[in-house]
């Protein structure tokens, strides 16, 4: 500000025809800003001080707080407020903290709330246009009902032998680098993406081997964008009406030409075997081709959505899993008894049904979705007029209430819901039976979100947990998990969309 007075003063000294007019424009913008600042404050609605250029959402635009930390704050600042006002740089945005009002978002009232708060173009983004997290209206609906069967109990149960033997061989990964420190995070990353490769495809996706896969490399390049896409979402946060011009797909080329090819290669595979093919996904995709109608780029698009949503935030739950076990050894001993007492009474065998007669385990992997939830805030947009109640009543005894416009952001803060005291007493305490049916406590409204709620929830979630849970059972069953020597307190990464660790999560293994 110091700066920019100095040139207009030189300017005004230099040239006064050229300033005068330059300062009435600079003066009203600053007014409109300032004046913009204030809707908050005129519709009587709590709200954390702006910034003038960047609202407040400077911290994270600057990589100092991730989003979630940002939310924690606003939500602990007003402790008994339903709702928080904030500024997603000028437009006025609303956090909502009452978890019967962010139930009626995600529910009842989820017409009025249908959409994510995300830009995408489906013109320049062909195959991410189909994926159900992404897009709205009619074509969410389509995405949804095309993918909602390949995850239904009965196909994860057909699924369960491929499942078991990627976690056999995960098993004998972590044996080649006993006594190592590794890092949660990306020894998960390994089992989820060779597991969803197996399932969806039928092949080996070699994510075990000391070289990097193909697979692997492909799953980091799918969350890397062109120095133009960063610009484009850039600009999305400080002017999307402009944003929506921008013709640059997020997608890069190399991963869009290499799913492609990928998944034609295989259809043209089966259509020319003569052998029973698999019944994997892709399998599951093309036996309904004709019923429901679905293009190749269709098929391409849901094989590309299960790969990515498939292994990325199943393999933070499961690093986070194997982390907070390895600090919790009294846990991870009562996660073993139960796994071992299980087997032994199953004939030593492990199956789909005895994976869901595992209490312990549930809790564990419940109370580790509630401390590192992946998405650890929800974004969406207001699609219909709203009527926002405070949750007071004036002195005449009428509800007191905002009108929220269309187009409204929506910020749900997950992570400081699930770590608000008042639903989860001692929240930073690791404690899986605060899950059982002795000690759970049911509140109104939604307070566990590691999957969202209403018609938008994940459509992966048994899939996820199968998986999560599977990996686990095997591991603690071979091995004790530690912490590594390495290990730093943990941090969020505010570089990362996901929740995840800034530094890391070491541990090593050790055999039982």
């Amino acid at each position: 500000m110091f700066v920019s007075s100095l040139l207009l003063g030189g300017l005004f000294y230099h040239h006064p025809l050229v300033a005068v007019p330059l300062i009435a424009l600079v003066a009203l913008l600053y007014w409109l800003v300032k004046h913009n600042y204030k809707f908050w404050e005129i519709d009587g609605v709590p709200y954390p001080k702006p910034s003038l250029l960047t609202g407040n959402l400077g911290p994270s635009l600057t990589l100092k707080k991730h989003i979630s930390e940002l939310a924690s704050d606003w939500y602990n600042a007003y402790p008994d407020k339903p709702f928080v006002g904030y500024f997603k740089i000028f437009t006025p945005a609303i956090m909502v903290k009452d978890p019967v009002l962010v139930k009626n978002i995600l529910s009842r009232d989820f017409d009025c709330f249908a959409n994510n708060d995300f830009l995408l173009d489906v013109r320049q983004d062909p195959l991410l246009s189909h994926d159900p997290f992404l897009v709205t209206g009619e074509r969410w609906k389509r995405s949804r009902s095309l993918l909602t069967p390949s995850f239904t109990g009965a196909k994860i149960k057909q699924l369960f032998p491929v499942m078991e033997s990627v976690a056999d061989a995960f098993v004998t990964f972590i044996g080649r680098h006993v006594a190592q420190e590794l890092e949660a995070k990306e020894i998960a990353a390994r089992f989820t993406t060779q597991n969803v490769v197996a399932c969806t495809f039928s092949i080996d996706g070699d994510c075990f081997g000391e070289q990097e896969s193909e697979f692997r490399r492909m799953g980091r390049r799918v969350f890397e964008t062109s120095p133009m896409a960063t610009v484009k979402t850039m600009m999305a946060v400080f002017l999307p009406t402009v944003a929506k011009y921008i013709p640059v797909p997020f997608l890069l080329k190399d991963v869009d030409e290499w799913i492609r090819s990928l998944v034609a290669n295989l259809i043209i595979q089966r259509s020319a075997s003569e052998k029973t093919v698999q019944e994997d996904l892709l399998q599951s995709f093309l036996k309904n081709r004709e019923k429901s109608n679905a293009t190749q780029t269709e098929i391409t698009a849901h094989a590309l959505t299960i790969f990515l949503e498939g292994f990325e935030t199943s393999s933070v739950v499961l690093g986070f899993a194997l982390y907070r076990l390895a600090k919790s050894p009294e846990v991870q001993q009562n996660l073993y008894n139960e796994v071992k007492k299980r087997i032994d009474a199953n004939g030593g065998q492990l199956d789909f049904d005895a994976l869901q007669q595992l209490e312990y385990l549930d809790w564990v992997m419940l109370e580790t979705l509630r401390m590192h939830p992946p998405a650890a805030t929800m974004h969406k947009v207001c699609t219909k007029k709203y009527i926002m109640r405070k949750g007071f009543r004036d002195e005449q005894g009428h509800d007191m209430s905002i009108y929220v416009r269309e187009g409204t952001p929506i910020l749900i803060p997950v992570l400081a819901i699930h770590m608000d005291p008042k639903y989860y007493p001692e929240p930073h305490q690791f404690d899986p039976e605060r899950f059982s049916p002795a000690r759970k406590v049911t509140h109104e409204g939604a307070t566990f979100l590691p999957f969202g709620e209403g018609p938008r929830m994940c459509l992966g979630m048994r899939f996820a947990q199968a998986q999560v849970k599977l990996a686990m059972v095997k591991l603690i069953l071979n091995y004790r998990v530690t912490v590594g020597p390495n290990d730093k307190p943990f941090a969020i990464d505010s570089r990362s969309f996901v929740y995840q660790a800034r530094d890391g999560l070491r541990i090593v293994f050790e055999r039982r």
